[in-house]
């Protein structure tokens, strides 16, 4: 972990960088502090952040072709209520991504394996070097949900709670039919290609389901400033390669699979959350069906809450202030 630690002290929020399982990224994080831990510190003089302990660790996974100072807001509101807050951002992304032009470039082999991984990555270094011993929650939003449905049956154990924001659930069949297909575009023309047939069959239907849209990016919310400020940020909205695209459906074909929900720690709480209105989770019934599925496979403490008139980034919507306290309250009474 290499990181100036006595920003703490200053900013409450510091970035780092560690090595991406992928073996060859430098991921990019970020760690937000509450004011109490850097007051603590500031007094003891020194920068181990052990003067005070948070309430607990809240870790972010953000979404597809966004990056996780699209969190910030949220970050600080959990902070302000006393909880460490730590994200990055994925390989092929933001600025663990080496260049502009390698955002949306991931391996079709060992992507997925490598995503969840760095989740792992973050957690412990969180976990043994800044807050140990503190209750841990995970927050995944869209493909980071995916990452994280894919994380709980491998490292779930010992967490808190796990938030799952905005997600899909399509069928086995179709996720790994979409795999197959992404799969042989990248073998025979590479990871970073951009398949406008790949890109219209995962995200085309998701502008059309909203009527008379202004803009492609309608469906994260009503709010007209938030498409326009993902359409003006060059670290989003980027095309996925077919590598990306063969990592994004393995991703979808773990997080539902069977085998998956069975090995899910069964007593590890779960709050499934997302708006009615999200065509990525077919307006709730996909989100519903996913924390049925999660309960049939003997899940004991399952939330699910739906926020009416809300699209796929309920973090960024019109009264986002209730779904920013709704989960906090679960966290709160889950730590």
């Amino acid at each position: 972990m290499s990181a100036a630690n006595d920003a703490f002290a200053t900013t409450g929020r510091t970035e780092f960088s560690f090595d991406s399982a992928d073996g060859k990224s430098q991921v990019r994080a970020v760690l937000w502090v509450p004011l109490a831990m850097e007051r603590a510190d500031a007094a003891a003089g020194e920068p181990s952040l052990g003067c005070f302990k948070p309430r607990g660790v809240v870790q972010l996974v953000h979404g597809m072709a966004e990056h996780i100072d699209r969190y910030d807001d949220f970050a600080r509101f959990l902070a302000d209520a006393g909880y460490l807050v730590a994200g990055h951002d994925h390989i092929g992304h933001g600025d663990t991504a080496a260049a502009p032009e390698c955002r949306g470039v991931i391996g079709a082999e060992g992507g997925a394996d490598a995503m969840i991984d760095d989740v792992e990555q973050l957690r412990l270094l969180v976990s043994q070097q800044v807050a140990p011993g503190t209750p841990y929650f995970i927050f995944g939003h869209s493909m980071g949900s995916l990452v994280l449905r894919s994380y709980l049956p491998r490292y779930g154990q010992g967490l808190a709670g796990a938030v799952i924001c905005g997600t899909a659930n399509e069928a086995t069949a179709v996720s790994r039919a979409g795999n197959l297909a992404a799969r042989a575009i990248a073998a025979v023309r590479g990871d970073g290609y951009r398949s406008g047939l790949l890109h219209a069959l995962a995200d085309g239907a998701y502008s059309r389901a909203i009527k008379d849209a202004r803009t492609p990016f309608d469906w994260l919310s009503r709010d007209p400033a938030v498409p326009d400020a993902f359409m003006a940020d060059e670290a989003c909205g980027f095309m996925f390669g077919a590598g990306a695209y063969a990592t994004l459906t393995e991703l979808a074909w773990r997080a539902a699979a069977p085998a998956t929900l069975a090995a899910t720690p069964h007593d590890l709480p779960l709050l499934y959350v997302a708006g009615d209105a999200d065509p990525v989770g077919k307006c709730g019934r996909a989100v519903a069906a996913a924390a049925e599925s999660m309960e049939a496979a003997g899940a004991e403490d399952l939330t699910l809450r739906l926020f009416p008139g809300m699209r796929h980034e309920i973090l960024n919507e019109f009264g986002k202030e209730e779904v920013y306290d709704f989960i906090l309250n679960w966290i709160n009474l889950h730590e």
